[in-house]
């Protein structure tokens, strides 16, 4: 493996100083990496753009000392020429190379000046890097042919490339989705924009490098691109395995990019990531690729790079200890689990100490716990969870009979049910829905999988539980391929560390809901301070955090909190415990403006001001110690003043003067107007396309 690197995302609000970028590259070079990636997009001082540099962004001069002190790390520059030019484009003097108007962050591949853009940041970088790979961008472009300029291109489709592999090449050629002719379209103006800007960093002395989602989806576009040009392929939620061969197919030397999964997080998803690294160092070592970079995404909204490091460092060891290869068959022991079992949807099931009396968990905690344990201990086929009137009977299968093994009183039943459903990231809602989820990951070395279905009944879910191999998962965690790499590389700093670590990285997800493993950016980090409302929270998580669940998820942070060892832990911590005490208390002001009390509302809003103030120190230290997002802090002043805002209208509005009284939906809605009781904004909300 030549290249073992992994990006560092500058680009989504980080600011560091020249001392933080040492200490990252110090670590870097600690952790076995060769190269490292510095995803820049907006958030450098190219000399050509003077009118793009921010506050804190990094200058030329940090970036030629770094290389001057660390000669033994390849500094990569990220540029993204296309897709995610965002941060250009919504500045007064960039908005004229946006594809549509104040939408979307892609420029317009069509228009000269684009081209000319793209030309000159190439030039800086250039001769401000001495890396030999230059990465171009080219990811996630699916504003393509969007603008009436794009739309005009004709002609045939771009020349062939000297060198590559034509038989392979007409194949994909032939092999484009949807419409024919839109794919063609898409695919010239593709390489007609990034072949001349590849030859442009060839003609240089260097290697020029794009992401390859968009040639996997318009492989037409291959044929134009240089064979030089090194093609990074990234696939977060499932192995690489199809989808590097096939860009290696087409001639190109291939980079695996797993990730570690933090953008969907309310921290970082431990177990998936970890799973997500092995599967891509495998398949690079299977098929030689030319490296692997492990990449970091979006840790402004309050994620945090300084609580990240160990989780880097661990991912380094595992490009060097090259994990993912066959492992000895693991024989399924007998065991016994005693105490409170931590188990995880896609995760890690583990035995640890008995509570105290003071943490004891709830007798259906503990229900499904015994539960899980002993079906996986014995190698139960499959269980059945029958509600009755009387409570709720359990039935297991071995596979020749089923067996009523025991029953449970009523007051166990729907706290049971409800426990369940969660652990397989179900809603608790929807008694009278089917539904459909799973349970998987590990205990005392051996996989586990259930696939769960519900199915209602007049007294509540049936539910039922089917043993199936882990191994046959896209996101299951297997154990042949987890050594516990993150953890341990934690567990390295302290034991508290580690089970800081487990606590927010694992067992909050268990929770399902907002904490679930999913493949978008984290709905509940986005609701609570990204859209400037942070009632948007309450919308779409007031039911879920409202009871049990929170209540729980306050409890895991808790626990996070009282063994954090430092500010950055105890910042992420804060944050999630915030935000889930901010859906809590607007949900006890709704129950009281629903009954017509706005005094009492306004009361149980009047905490969240101090909630902000609070996450707003945790922010300004974060951007302090380690080039942290300095637009959260902005975010927290907008919050509080919005929750201040709702307060006066709640006052002024909430005793009925209206004549009606507005749905707290309505009420904490920026758009808001007394007296449009209809809410015409939302009717008519084809106005804001």
């Amino acid at each position: 493996m030549r290249l073992r690197m992994w990006t560092y995302d500058l680009a989504r609000e980080q600011s560091p100083t020249l001392d933080n970028l040492r200490s990252i590259l110090d670590l870097t070079q600690a952790a076995g990496y060769n190269a490292f990636g510095l995803y820049m997009e907006h958030r450098f001082a190219y000399p050509s753009t003077p009118w793009t540099h921010g506050a804190g962004v990094v200058t030329p001069e940090m970036v030629r000392t770094l290389i001057e002190e660390f000669p033994d790390i390849q500094i990569i520059p990220f540029l993204n020429l296309l897709g995610h030019m965002e941060g250009f484009l919504y500045t007064e003097y960039g908005r004229r190379y946006a594809e549509e108007r104040f939408k979307g962050m892609q420029a317009c591949p069509t228009n000269p000046d684009t081209m000319e853009l793209a030309n000159k940041l190439i030039d800086d970088v250039l001769d401000i890097f001495t890396a030999e790979i230059i990465h171009i961008g080219g990811d996630e472009t699916q504003q393509l042919g969007a603008c009436a300029r794009c739309r005009s291109v004709g002609g045939n489709a771009p020349m062939r490339e000297p060198g590559g592999n034509v038989e392979e090449l007409m194949r994909a050629m032939r092999s484009d989705t949807g419409s024919a002719h839109q794919a063609d379209q898409k695919s010239r103006i593709y390489a007609r924009y990034f072949a001349p800007l590849a030859r442009r960093v060839i003609d240089a002395g260097r290697r020029p490098a794009i992401w390859g989602d968009m040639l996997l989806e318009y492989p037409k576009a291959a044929v134009a691109i240089p064979r030089e040009t090194l093609i990074f392929d990234w696939q977060y939620f499932h192995g690489p395995e199809r989808s590097a061969k096939k860009l290696a197919a087409y001639d190109f030397e291939v980079v695996c990019c797993p990730s570690l999964q933090t953008y969907n997080a309310a921290w970082l998803h431990v177990d998936q990531s970890e799973q997500n690294v092995c599967d891509h160092v495998r398949t690079a070592n299977e098929m030689d690729a030319y490296g692997v970079c492990v990449t970091t995404w979006e840790n402004g909204l309050f994620g945090s790079y300084e609580a990240l490091m160990p989780a880097i460092q661990a991912c380094g060891k595992m490009l060097n200890d090259e994990p993912g290869q066959p492992s000895e068959p693991v024989v399924t022991p007998k065991f016994a689990l005693f105490g409170q079992i931590s188990y995880l949807y896609h995760g890690e099931l583990e035995g640890v100490q008995d509570w105290t009396p003071a943490d004891r968990p709830s007798e259906a905690t503990t229900v499904a716990n015994d539960l899980l344990s002993k079906v996986i201990s014995d190698d139960v086929r499959s269980i059945r969870l029958e509600p009755t009137q009387k409570g709720i009977e359990l039935h297991y299968e071995d596979g020749k009979k089923t067996t009523m093994v025991r029953e449970f009183r009523a007051q166990v039943r729907d706290p049971l049910l409800n426990r369940m459903r969660l652990l397989a990231g179900l809603p608790v809602e929807g008694r009278r829905l089917a539904q459909r989820g799973f349970i998987a990951g590990r205990c005392a070395g051996v996989s586990f999988h259930f696939d769960v279905l519900t199915q209602p009944t007049d007294l509540g879910p049936r539910i039922m539980l089917t043993r199936k191999d882990a191994a046959t998962t896209a996101l299951g965690v297997s154990a042949s391929a987890s050594k516990d790499y993150i953890l341990e590389s934690y567990s390295l700093l302290s034991a508290e560390h580690k089970e800081w670590a487990r606590l927010m990285g694992v067992e909050l997800q268990s929770l399902g809901g907002a904490f679930a493993h999913s493949q978008i950016r984290s709905s509940l980090k986005v609701r609570l301070l990204l859209q400037g409302n942070p009632f948007l929270a309450w919308l779409h998580h007031g039911d879920e955090f409202s009871g049990d669940h929170g209540a729980q998820a306050l409890k895991i942070c808790d626990r996070a909190m009282q063994v954090a060892r430092d500010p950055a832990t105890r910042g992420v911590t804060g944050f999630i415990k915030s935000a889930v005490e901010f859906v809590r208390y607007a949900e006890q002001a709704h129950q009281a403006y629903a009954n017509e009390l706005p005094g009492v509302a306004t009361s149980t809003l009047a905490p969240a001001r101090q909630l902000f103030d609070d996450l707003e120190k945790i922010a300004k230290a974060n951007h302090l110690r380690f080039g942290g997002s300095k637009a959260d802090v902005e975010r927290c002043k907008a919050a509080k003043l919005y929750v201040e805002k709702v307060m006066h209208r709640i006052k002024d509005y909430g005793d009925g003067s209206l004549g009606y009284l507005p749905s707290f939906e309505h009420i904490t809605h920026p758009n808001f107007i007394p007296h449009d009781q209809g809410a015409w904004w939302l009717i008519n909300k084809w106005a804001y396309e």
